[in-house]
């Protein structure tokens, strides 16, 4: 089964046989350890699917609690087994977990597994510390910015008016230290870096599937103009749209280092990608992926120019319901004297927040711009968010965690010679891009699965690279 899955992922034409590896020959799984193996894997698998189609059932809490259970029974027996292919079901099924949530408050599905996560983590991690021949983890670069801001974030809970709601979202935040650390260290296998990439690619499934059955049948989020703008597993359209972005983004970048099948696997993957990301209507993660199709051209392949232009000719014939979507932004003011379109909106939503800062120093604490917002309104710019929840302090650990990444991305890039590390790098670089700007325009901050998704592209890429050496960088 390892053996198959491995050849799947083969990234080059020239090298499709199984390599000789006496690392990986002397922790080889046995009979009844691959057992176990498969059966997690098909309990977290089915709990995904199943949480995915019956996200619109009436008694969804009598439906996603035992389906919920279920997978997270499986993700434990994974940890308890093989802690590496824990983390990489989690990344496999992350992705549709938002249809598991049961109720509108704080803890849900996605909260558990952060506490599950973050505990497993830790635990596997001190055990790591004592092996000496552990070497340093590829994604060490990044863990100074993240830990300074989950540190500046815990500032907040101090002063806040809810404390619990600042506390769950700040362990939330706290799993993105957990997932680089472990990325870093499990991605050095090359085995495990080959499957994680397959678990990105591949989480992407349930949520195609369920957006296609939106598209059909609708279901979606239909907004003020009539848009019925689909959502798939996610709660949203808006962080469906980004996730799609980023998942477009890495396929691109890896298409040419691939071998030729799994070309012919991702040309449909994209497609599908890119129909259901304009169906979601969100402009922002629109251009997002076009900054990030950009630099992908630039550093890898010009052709992707002309696929761009072919993109925006078929959308504007196939798809006319986009100009109505962009029919607003000529539109400074309506009649009734309210924004015309949403940048200047955003610009008025943002002194309003700005308002609410009365604790510079510190800010006000994690989720209260949402919660003391009359409309609960996020405020759609993630510098802004972070000024007034964390202050001064977590603005500073941000920018110096923006700054670090742009440098790691770029150095990463630099130093891969060819092949699939080659892709990775590009693909790390332009999703940093991406997001970077959408952070301008919408709420990535908050969104926890996008980081992941976001993250585990950037660790796959200095994973990759993290072997070749300095002296021979690739001149830019």
């Amino acid at each position: 089964m390892v053996r198959s899955v491995y050849c799947l992922v083969t990234a080059s034409e020239r090298d499709r046989s199984w390599p000789v590896d006496t690392d990986l020959d002397a922790r080889s799984i046995d009979v009844a350890q691959r057992r176990r193996l498969l059966i997690g894997c098909a309990i977290v698998i089915v709990a995904a699917v199943f949480a995915g189609f019956g996200a619109r059932r009436a008694d969804r809490a009598a439906f996603l609690i035992p389906v919920v259970a279920a997978g997270g029974l499986g993700l434990v027996y994974l940890a308890v087994s093989r802690f590496e292919y824990f983390v990489l079901g989690i990344l496999f099924v992350r992705a549709s977990l938002d249809a598991a949530k049961i109720g509108a408050g704080s803890i849900d599905a996605t909260g558990a597994l952060s506490v599950v996560f973050i505990a497993a983590a830790v635990l596997w991690l001190l055990a790591q510390r004592r092996d000496p021949t552990a070497k340093v983890s590829a994604t060490a670069p990044l863990m100074p910015p993240l830990i300074a801001l989950v540190a500046a974030a815990a500032l907040g809970l101090l002063i806040s008016r809810d404390p619990l709601a600042s506390a769950v979202e700040w362990v939330r935040l706290g799993t993105l230290v957990a997932i680089v650390a472990v990325l870093g260290r499990i991605l050095e296998d090359e085995h495990v870096l080959r499957l994680g990439l397959l678990a990105v690619l591949a989480s992407a499934i349930v949520p195609l599937l369920v957006a296609s059955v939106q598209a059909v049948r609708g279901g979606g989020l239909v907004d003020v103009q009539g848009l019925d703008r689909i959502r798939g597993t996610f709660a949203h359209s808006n962080p469906f749209a980004a996730y799609l972005f980023l998942m477009i983004t890495l396929a691109v970048a890896i298409f040419p280092h691939v071998s030729a099948r799994w070309k012919f696997a991702l040309v449909p993957y994209v497609l599908a990608c890119g129909a259901l990301l304009v169906l979601t209507y969100t402009r922002g993660a629109w251009v997002a992926l076009v900054v990030a199709l950009v630099v992908i051209a630039f550093l890898q392949d010009r052709r992707i120019f002309v696929f761009l232009l072919a993109a925006f000719v078929a959308v504007a014939i196939l798809v006319p319901s986009v100009s109505v979507r962009l029919s607003d932004l000529s539109q400074q003011e309506k009649v009734t004297g309210a924004p015309g379109n949403s940048l200047v909106w955003r610009f008025s939503h943002w002194r309003e927040v700005l308002a609410l800062q009365t604790n510079p120093l510190t800010g006000i604490g994690l989720k209260e711009v949402d919660l003391r917002d009359v409309n609960q309104v996020a405020p759609h710019n993630d510098l802004v968010r972070v000024y007034v929840e964390m202050g001064l302090a977590g603005l500073a650990a941000y920018l110096w965690l923006a700054v670090v990444l742009w440098l790691e991305s770029v150095r990463t890039w630099r130093r891969a010679r060819g092949g699939l590390a080659r892709g990775l790098a590009v693909g790390g670089i332009a999703a940093t891009a991406g997001v970077m700007m959408l952070s301008l325009v919408a709420n990535v901050i908050t969104q926890l699965v996008i980081l992941w998704y976001y993250f585990a592209i950037v660790a796959l890429a200095m994973a990759a690279v993290s072997r070749v050496p300095d002296e021979a960088p690739v001149a830019a």
